[in-house]
């Protein structure tokens, strides 16, 4: 038996044809299934309350983390029941719901699942044992401090890292600083910074020995003031516990 070999081009033109279409419904699926998720996700989101980027608890990320994760399996996976993703996102949004609402009714969910805020600064003076079981830096400190038009920790009342990580400042008279930026920072001299007011480390550590401090290393924070010098030696006590958290003299 023969086979009219001039039929074999049609037949690999209809299957041609047919993987054609079958991408066009691979794509309008993957289109279809985009839209349907974004609107799930912000309906979900709007329903779970309003936050601002900067306010949102370590629970409001870990479900906008997973949210996103199951958004992605989605898409990628063109097998993944539509229906799995949609339950596992609906089921995030009532257990978040859930969350939120034990929070409202009791204080200790909500500083189990929010945590607490930390007092940083009280009465200018600095908890070194908060900073460091918070994880928080010198530097981190001072930068927020900038950012509130405050210049040394002398001119705070009350410094408060809340939970969302920004830091709610109350200030208690105007800057004394004469250089904004300083000295010592976490036992580290800063080269630059003596360098920009024209002054050495030999200088620095003469000033620093009029307060029995011999090594750098031994001062947490150390500024410039227009009066003397702000030094604070490192601690492991917290500001109720302190008796002598400051130290000044007249500056050269």
């Amino acid at each position: 038996m023969f086979h009219d070999v001039t039929s074999l081009p049609s037949y690999a033109g209809n299957a041609e044809l047919c993987q054609q279409e079958e991408v066009k419904v691979e794509y309008v699926e993957l289109v279809s299934k985009c839209i349907f998720f974004y609107l799930i996700i912000i309906i979900s989101l709007r329903v779970m309350g309003k936050r601002e980027v900067g306010e949102l608890s370590v629970l409001d990320i870990v479900i906008y983390f997973v949210m996103s994760e199951v958004y992605a399996l989605s898409i990628s996976e063109p097998d993944q029941s539509i229906w799995k993703a949609l339950i596992a996102i609906l089921t995030l949004t009532v257990l978040q719901i859930l969350i939120a609402w034990a929070c409202l009714k009791k204080k200790k969910w909500r500083d189990f699942f929010e945590g607490k805020p930390s007092l940083i600064i009280y009465n200018g003076m600095i908890d070194q044992r908060e900073m460091k079981k918070q994880r928080y830096t010198i530097d981190d400190l001072m930068y927020q401090l900038r950012d509130k038009d405050v210049s040394t920790p002398e001119e705070v009342q009350f410094a408060i890292l809340e939970n969302s990580g920004t830091l709610t400042v109350l200030k208690k008279e105007a800057s004394k600083l004469k250089w904004k930026d300083p000295l010592i920072s976490d036992g580290i001299v800063q080269q630059q910074v003596l360098q920009a007011i024209g002054k050495d480390e030999a200088w620095l550590r003469e000033q620093l020995e009029t307060e029995g401090i011999s090594d750098p290393a031994d001062v947490f924070l150390c500024l410039w003031q227009k009066n003397g010098f702000f030094v604070l030696k490192k601690t492991a006590q917290n500001p109720a516990e302190m008796q002598h958290g400051r130290h000044q003299h007249p500056a050269d």
